[in-house]
């Protein structure tokens, strides 16, 4: 994007800011939400040159919420496992055994 038209700067400059600061409030990490206002707007200009349209905003705004998305899950997935401390279920199905036999 470095050369790009001069409305389409004014796009950039004008909605960077904002998708900015939508990514940091979802997903509380400055630098990511940085990366993802970029790419939206990149992936906007390839496509249509962020030509002003109507629903230009409604676009750019759900393309940081579906990348926010997609970030949040590449978290939530590349992290280590969580291990459950194991539980003996026979033990529970003897406590139960006897409750029953209890009524």
């Amino acid at each position: 994007m470095e050369k790009i038209e001069k409305p389409a700067a004014a796009a950039v400059d004008y909605y960077y800011p904002l998708l900015k600061r939508y990514a940091e409030r979802l997903i509380g990490n400055a630098d990511a939400a940085e990366n993802i206002a970029k790419k939206v707007l990149q992936d906007q200009y390839e496509l249509n040159g962020l030509v002003p349209a109507k629903h230009l905003r409604q676009v750019l705004k759900t393309d940081v919420l579906n990348n926010c998305y997609y970030w949040e899950q590449a978290q939530i997935f590349a992290r280590p496992l969580i291990k459950v401390p194991f539980q003996n279920p026979m033990n529970d199905a003897e406590e139960l055994d006897n409750k029953k036999t209890r009524l």
